[in-house]
């Protein structure tokens, strides 16, 4: 297995900061070394004033990714390289509860993987009532009004045109449906996934609904890159179940999955649209996949987890 890399996320973004800012000469301490014409005064109560250069999530993910490819650092995650024969040989150890031995392989070595027939479809179209029992209740709050994590001073909450709710699978007052799929999420997938991606975080839910005219969600990507085991700020995979029935192709809300971009600017992968079809799942890696929802012509609606 590939080492990880010793320098640490933080001190990436200090350098790429830094990288922005314009290297000045010390200023002198006194007379000495000015001209014999310049007036200086010097004055101890002048205090160092800290600039402090603004940059966008956009910037940042383009200076991580040029220093180091975010699918490369996510593997370090893994418990194995599941893309060497030995670790195929031993694909029968894995012993996964709901995943299939392709999609976690799909999942290391392209970022994302999707699948159609996890959950009992019956229980999909239950929560999809449910969601939108919610929605005429006034439960949802739209997201471009809801206060900033102050943790995540780069997202952009104008870029985006849903509503949403936060779930707790503790929560004793969910409705049954949404109830089995968080314990659903919560169980069998976080488990799965747990026994193949070092996890030591929290995760976080979010039913999100999207207006049928034309909300969007611009690019963005869920989190930065690390390989650093220990961190629990990141997020480290992202789970997405669909509740929309009858979605057909002119209906838009589909989720584009933008491929890979190398340090030379050529892509590595093709771009991805996919439809969000009743209980499809598509499952990526948040530091790496870069994301957008399409304009909906229809209602929409999405369960997300985030899994640290």
């Amino acid at each position: 297995m590939t080492a990880p890399n010793d320098e640490t996320l933080e001190s990436r973004i200090l350098r790429a900061a830094a990288s922005t800012s314009n290297d000045l000469p010390d200023f002198p301490d006194d007379q000495s070394d000015l001209p014999s014409d310049f007036e200086y005064i010097p004055n101890e109560d002048d205090e160092e004033i800290e600039e402090v250069e603004e940059m966008t999530e956009t910037d940042l993910l383009q200076y991580l990714d040029q220093q180091n490819d975010p699918l490369t650092v996510a593997q370090r995650l893994f418990y194995h390289e599941l893309n060497t024969l030995t670790a195929q040989k031993h694909e029968h150890d894995w012993k996964l509860k709901c995943l299939t031995n392709k999609s976690v392989e799909d999942l290391y070595a392209h970022g994302w993987t999707q699948l159609d027939t996890l959950l009992d479809l019956d229980c999909v179209k239950g929560a999809r009532h449910e969601a939108d029992a919610m929605l005429a209740n006034g439960t949802f709050t739209p997201a471009s009004q809801v206060k900033s994590n102050v943790e995540d001073p780069y997202r952009d909450v104008n870029a985006r045109d849903d509503a949403i709710i936060w779930l707790d699978p503790e929560d004793k007052t969910n409705s049954p449906y949404l109830q089995k799929i968080l314990d659903f999420f919560n169980g069998p997938l976080h488990d799965d996934l747990a026994s193949m991606v070092r996890l030591n975080g929290k995760t976080e839910y979010q039913l999100a609904y999207y207006h049928p005219d034309n909300a969007r969600y611009e690019k963005h990507r869920d989190a930065l890159p690390t390989d650093n085991a220990e961190d629990t700020s990141q997020r480290r995979i992202t789970a997405i179940l669909y509740l929309n029935p009858g979605f057909t192709g002119g209906d838009g809300g589909e989720l584009k999955l933008f491929g890979n971009e190398n340090a030379q600017g050529y892509l590595d992968s093709a771009d991805r649209v996919i439809h969000p079809l009743l209980g499809r799942v598509v499952i990526f890696l948040s530091g790496v996949v870069d994301h957008a929802v399409l304009p909906a012509k229809k209602e929409r609606f999405a369960l997300t987890a985030w899994m640290r």
